[in-house]
């Protein structure tokens, strides 16, 4: 597990017990509302320094799908 994946998982256990969430664990199975993911992606986006458009937090499916924004927009 890299960096980016630890603080992300790190993130989402504030909200959803997800120590055992597999990168390919829907976000809709993690028991978070649409205000929690919203309240994730905005702690997401200030330790990463990064900003996303709604069009792409709506996008969002798995937690790998998060990384890899997460990642994407890292570079």
């Amino acid at each position: 597990m890299d960096n980016i994946e630890a603080k992300i998982k790190e993130i989402f256990a504030k909200k959803a017990d997800i120590t055992n969430a597999a990168l390919d664990t829907k976000l809709s199975e993690l028991n978070i509302d649409s205000l929690d993911l919203v309240e994730v992606m905005m702690e997401i986006e200030e330790a990463f320094s990064i900003e996303f458009a709604n069009e792409e937090i709506l996008e969002l499916k798995t937690v790998e799908n998060v990384l890899d924004l997460v990642k994407a927009k890292k570079k």
